[in-house]
């Protein structure tokens, strides 16, 4: 028997952790754009690393949980592939900036990888609107736009010196983090309300 999928709400939190970390991120480290690495290399750069690499591996597990458990077997199980596939493709880019960060490497061919997860994101809010999934569809749709916004930014942002493409792009992160925040918070409090009495 499967047990009850009951961590979504902490997913969610991750989600918002690693939104947060980009964005305090983009704007304190001294990110280089012509060699596409940090100038400041083993102080902050690595707490950094391991602030986002610890969100983004639990979100990796989890969403590969998904796929391997099958946990939501109402609607053909379309959940499983909406919050199972989103949650492993996110948590592999947060792991690889984490990685990339921790050894210096370079953050711009990630990017691009980040770039075609946030399509992903637009495919499934799209998909979210279609058929109507989740209990609010519009504002569903609107937490995957949200997350799809960064990762295009992250293009340009991370390809220039541009200050006000790094702003831009952290205030994104930001958004990105309050609505998930925002969600998680509800979740959380739905799922540790008491059971109505019988």
């Amino acid at each position: 028997m499967v047990p009850p999928f009951d961590y979504l709400d902490s997913m969610m939190w991750a989600l918002a952790a690693i939104g947060t970390v980009v964005g305090i991120m983009a704007i304190k480290l001294p990110f280089k754009a012509s060699t596409g690495t940090v100038e400041d290399k083993f102080s902050s750069t690595r707490g950094f690393a391991i602030a986002l690499g610890v969100p983004g591996f639990y979100l990796f597990i989890m969403g590969l949980s998904i796929s391997f458990i099958w946990p939501f077997d109402f609607a053909g199980g379309v959940y499983n592939v909406l919050f199972g596939g989103s949650a492993a493709i996110g948590g592999l880019v947060a792991l690889a900036v984490s990685i990339a960060l921790f050894l210096n490497a370079d953050l711009r061919p990630i990017t691009y990888f980040a770039a075609i997860v946030g399509l992903y994101l637009l495919v499934a809010s799209n998909a979210i609107l279609t058929y109507g999934l989740t209990r609010e569809p519009a504002m569903s749709a609107i937490w995957y736009v949200l997350s799809a916004i960064p990762t295009f930014l992250s293009v340009p942002a991370f390809h220039t010196d541009n200050k006000k493409l790094r702003i831009l792009f952290a205030i994104f992160a930001f958004l990105f983090a309050v609505a998930w925040l925002f969600e998680g918070v509800n979740v959380t409090i739905g799922h540790l309300a008491p059971p109505p009495p019988e």
